[in-house]
C-alpha cells in the first residue's frame, strides 16, 4: 500500500492511499477508492473497513433500485421504454398505462402480486369485456402482456425473484372473435357512396377538398396520417406515381412511415391523376386569395398539416347523409384491398401496395376479404377433376 504523506497549512499532516476493493460484480471493472487519516494506523483501519464494506454490499459500488410498489415499478419501466419507440406508439401505451393497468395493478406491492392474485384481475376484466359491459376493455390481451413487460422488468431491477404473470392463462376473447375486424364496403355499398359523392357541389372547395381525398384514399389505399403528410413534390402526376416515405403522427407532426416497408412508391390510375391535377388547379386559386402558395396536397391552410381527427367529424357527416354505415378513414384503405384482390391481385404486390411488413400480415388481414376469389377455387376444382 503506497502512502502518500501531505503537510497541511497549519502544520500538522495527512496521510492518504488509494485502496484497490475488487472488482465491481455488475461492470466487471476494477474499484478503487481513496483514504485519507491522520495516523498511518487509522489509514489501515480506514482501509480495511472500505475493503469490507464493499464485500457487504455485494462487491458493487451500483445500488440496487429500491422499488415497492408496482405504480413504482411501472413508472420506471415507462422511463425506460418511451426513448425507444416513437410517438405514436409512445402515446398508445401511455393511455393503455393510464387507462386500465395502473389503476388495475397500480396500488399493490410487489411482493403481494401472486400469479392467483393477477389471473383473478384478469378474468374479472375479461368477463366485463366477453359480456359487452359498459366501458369494458375488449383489448385485454394487451393488458396481460403489457403487465407481463412491466414484471418482467422487475425481475431484470431484482425488485421480483420471478415474474407473477408469466403464469396467467388468457381467457379466450369471445366479444373480439365475434367482432368484424376489418370494416368495409362491398361493392354495392361502395357504389352508393360514390353516387352521393357525385351529386356534392363541388364547385364549394369545402366538397372538393373532402371528395378528393376520400378518392385518393380509394385508390392507393394510404393510411390517412401518410396521405395528410404529403407534399405535391411526394405526387408525380406524369409518371402517375404518389411518393410514401413520411406520416403525421398525433401532435400532427411529421414522422418517418409506421415501418420500414411503408417508405414505397404507389401507381395511381390516370382518372385518379386527372382528378388531383383539378383539385391542385383549385387549391391554387384558393391559395392566392390568402395570399399564399400551397405545398401540402391537402392542407387546411390554418395548420402546418390538417388534422384527422377533425376530418374524421366531416367523414362522419357525410356517412350519416349517405346512408352508409360508419368504415372511417381506415375503411377505405381496407375497401381498396378488397376490391385488388377480387380483381386478382397478386398478396406479394398488394403487401407492397399497403405497405406491410410481411407477406403474412396482409394474408391474415384480408384474405377473407377477396371472396370472388374464393368461388372460382371451385372452378378450378371442378377443372381438376375433369382432368383426371
Amino acid at each position: 500500500m503506497k502512502i502518500t504523506t501531505y503537510t497541511k497549512k497549519d502544520g500538522s499532516t495527512v496521510y492518504r492511499t488509494s485502496v484497490f476493493l475488487g472488482v465491481d460484480q455488475v461492470t466487471g471493472k476494477k474499484v478503487n477508492t481513496t483514504v485519507s487519516a491522520r495516523t498511518k494506523r487509522e489509514l489501515d483501519q480506514k482501509a480495511r473497513r472500505k475493503i469490507l464494506d464493499f464485500e457487504k454490499a455485494g462487491s458493487t459500488v451500483h445500488k440496487a433500485v429500491a422499488v415497492k410498489t408496482y405504480q413504482e415499478l411501472a413508472e420506471l419501466w415507462w422511463e425506460s421504454y418511451q426513448h425507444t419507440v416513437k410517438s405514436n406508439t409512445q402515446d398508445g401505451v401511455r393511455k393503455l398505462l393510464n387507462n386500465h393497468i395502473l389503476p388495475a395493478f397500480g396500488t399493490y406491492r410487489l411482493d403481494k402480486l401472486t400469479p392467483p392474485l393477477i389471473q383473478g384481475i384478469i378474468n374479472k376484466i375479461a368477463k366485463a369485456a366477453n359480456e359487452g359491459q359498459p366501458g369494458a376493455y375488449l383489448h385485454y390481451d394487451k393488458i396481460h402482456g403489457l403487465n407481463k413487460r412491466i414484471l418482467q422488468y422487475g425481475v431484470i431491477l431484482q425488485a421480483l425473484p420471478y415474474n407473477p404473470a408469466r403464469e396467467v392463462i388468457l381467457p379466450r376473447n369471445t366479444a373480439k372473435a365475434d367482432r368484424q375486424t376489418v370494416k368495409h364496403w362491398e361493392n354495392d355499398q361502395l357504389k352508393a357512396f360514390l353516387d352521393y359523392l357525385g351529386n356534392l357541389d363541388l364547385n364549394r372547395y369545402r366538397y372538393l377538398y373532402e371528395v378528393t381525398l376520400y378518392k385518393f384514399l380509394l385508390a392507393t389505399g394510404c393510411r390517412i396520417n401518410e396521405a395528410l403528410a404529403l407534399d405535391w413534390s411526394d405526387i408525380d402526376l406524369e409518371a402517375r406515381t404518389v411518393n410514401v416515405t413520411k406520416t403525421l403522427d398525433y401532435k400532427q407532426e411529421v414522422n418517418s412511415p409506421k415501418s420500414k416497408a411503408s417508405n414505397r412508391i404507389i401507381d395511381i390510375d390516370q382518372a385518379t391523376c386527372a382528378m388531383l391535377h383539378q383539385y391542385k388547379l383549385r387549391q391554387v386559386q384558393e391559395a392566392w386569395q390568402l395570399g399564399r402558395t400551397e405545398t401540402v396536397v391537402f392542407s387546411d391552410f390554418i395548420h402546418a398539416y390538417p388534422n384527422n381527427r377533425t376530418l374524421q367529424t366531416r367523414l362522419r357527416t357525410h356517412f350519416k347523409r349517405a346512408g352508409m354505415p360508419n368504415i372511417g378513414f381506415h375503411g377505405f384503405r381496407h375497401t381498396h384491398a378488397s376490391l385488388l384482390l377480387n380483381s386478382g391481385i397478386p398478396y406479394k404486390e398488394l403487401q407492397h401496395r399497403l405497405g406491410h411488413s410481411t407477406l403474412s400480415m396482409t394474408m391474415d388481414i384480408y384474405s377473407h376479404l377477396s371472396k370472388e376469389k374464393a368461388k372460382s377455387a371451385v372452378s378450378f376444382f371442378e377443372k381438376a377433376l375433369k382432368s383426371i
